[in-house]
């Protein structure tokens, strides 16, 4: 077909509109909760005095004070460092990480090429573009597809592209349904989906919510030849819920290097971020827990973040099996940010990186 002249103008166009469309979500409700928070007396003395020359430093317009009163709060330091979300997914993400290649590489009926030496939860049944096939993405007939269901027990199903927050997955006893229920369930999930059996959790963070499968969210970021844990937080389900996500009502607090969580965990259920020094539901205190095998997690994810340099800032979502062994729950090439709960995303690193993206002065 030859090289079309206009295809490098609409890739930039296509980036463009996507990052935009990230950014202008987290915006909206990130604006909506620094609304609801008490002005910070810190933020309001410091906005022009600290905040707004250290930004000038850099060609880009500073950020709008909202961030500051929203990330800056009572619970963490004061800094002019946090990374608003609209430079996050209009900017940053842009420059370290390829857009277009996002959603085939994140792909969920993909991660046995792309992960094949992680454990991952069991899959029953995976559909790509239409193709029911098995964990090896070998074709099935939909008849082959329904016949695995059967005694699988509980599963999660969830789209295997597109997706993200805990939007759109079903928990269900597929086992014990008709063919025809579980053609409905096919069908409800149309073209791109994954069924994998519940996965059991270590122990310490059943305890924490034995509902939900609790998860690390850790963010990578391969800089100057070496990959750097930015930030590394677990979600914990609210009480009833099978999903953890702080979307789903579940809480978020901070891992320290060693594994033990810091004091205090956020949430927004109520649709303001209030912190929490236990678990509502369970009574466990956040800070007399120390994740098991966090070593070999921060393993896992720099070994494989080194290898994927066309995403240089990845949040992978990593469960921890009875065994302390991590278990690769979801790849996130654009993912968000770790700031609530654990400070200013690039730390020590931030003047280089905003130097990198925008210049300086």
């Amino acid at each position: 077909m030859g090289n079309n002249p206009l295809r490098p103008l609409f890739d930039k166009l296509y980036v463009t509109i996507e990052s935009q469309v990230n950014a202008a979500k987290d915006y909206r409700s990130d604006h909506k909760a620094a609304r609801a928070m008490p002005a910070n007396p810190r933020v309001e003395r410091e906005y022009r005095t600290v905040i707004r020359p250290y930004w000038r430093q850099f060609k880009v317009k500073p950020p709008s004070k909202f961030w500051f009163t929203l990330l800056a709060n009572e619970n963490k330091s004061f800094s002019p460092k946090y990374i608003p979300s609209d430079l996050w997914f209009g900017r940053i993400l842009p420059y370290y990480s390829n857009t277009i290649l996002a959603k085939a590489w994140q792909d969920k009926c993909a991660y046995n090429l792309l992960f094949a030496d992680m454990r991952r939860p069991e899959t029953v049944v995976k559909r790509m573009a239409g193709v029911f096939c098995d964990d090896g993405l070998e074709p099935l007939t939909e008849e082959q597809a329904v016949s695995r269901c059967h005694g699988a027990g509980r599963v999660i199903v969830k789209p295997s592209v597109g997706s993200g927050g805990g939007m759109g997955i079903l928990f269900c006893d597929i086992g014990s349904m008709s063919d025809d229920e579980i053609r409905g369930v096919f069908a409800r999930f149309g073209k791109n989906f994954i069924m994998q059996k519940k996965l059991s959790q270590h122990p310490v963070l059943a305890r924490m919510n034995p509902d939900s499968l609790n998860t690390l969210r850790v963010i990578t970021f391969l800089h100057g030849g070496q990959v750097h844990v930015l930030s590394s937080v677990l979600r914990v389900g609210g009480a009833g819920s099978e999903l953890d996500n702080l979307s789903q009502g579940g809480y978020q607090c901070n891992v320290g290097p060693d594994g033990r969580l810091f004091g205090k965990a956020m949430s927004h259920a109520t649709g303001k971020w209030e912190y929490f020094s236990i678990h509502p539901a369970t009574g466990i205190p956040f800070a007399d827990v120390t994740v098991p095998g966090y070593d070999k997690v921060l393993a896992a994810v720099t070994s494989h973040a080194a290898r994927m340099a066309h995403f240089k800032i990845i949040g992978w979502d990593i469960a921890v099996d009875p065994d302390a062994e991590p278990v690769l729950i979801e790849f996130n090439a654009l993912p968000g940010q770790n700031q609530e709960t654990d400070g200013p995303t690039f730390g020590d690193m931030t003047d280089q990186v905003l130097t990198e993206v925008f210049g300086r002065r």
